[in-house]
Parts: C-alpha cells; structure tokens; sequence
C-alpha cells in the first residue's frame, strides 16, 4: 500500500514539474552563459529574474531528497 501511494505521489509531482517548466519557458533551448563582462546578462540574472521558478522547484527536490537520504540512513541504524 505504501509503494502504490509513493508511486502516485511521485508521478502527481513528476506531472506537476513537467506543467511548470515547458519548452516555452527555454524558448530557444538554451540559456546565455556569462561572458566576463560585469554587466553582462548571464545565466546568475536570468536564474534569479526570469527562471526563478524552476530554480525554486529544483532547490525544493533536492532538499527533499536529503531529508529521504537522512532519514534512510538513520532507519537502518536501529
């Protein structure tokens, strides 16, 4: 019961990242990387202006994933 309820939940977020970040969020498949000019838009200003929801659902799994990595470290322990 517990794999079916993980596997929904797993595939619900999948569906969820997959609607948040579209192609049309990249609309050329890349993003620019910083030139060395210091006043240059690189990929610093356009993760924290124009793709900062991604950045923030990125950030979110993998904080999520460390807690699972702690918690299944500390389960086999007992």
């Amino acid at each position: 019961m517990r794999n079916k309820f993980a596997i929904a939940m797993s595939f619900i977020l999948f569906l969820i990242m997959i609607t948040f970040i579209q192609p049309s969020v990249f609309p050329h498949g890349i993003v620019p990387v910083n030139t060395g000019s210091p006043g240059g838009t690189g990929i610093t200003q356009m993760l924290f202006s124009y793709y900062i929801l991604p950045f923030e659902v990125v950030t979110f799994l993998l904080v999520a994933a460390m807690l699972g990595a702690m918690y299944l470290g500390q389960r086999g322990e007992r």
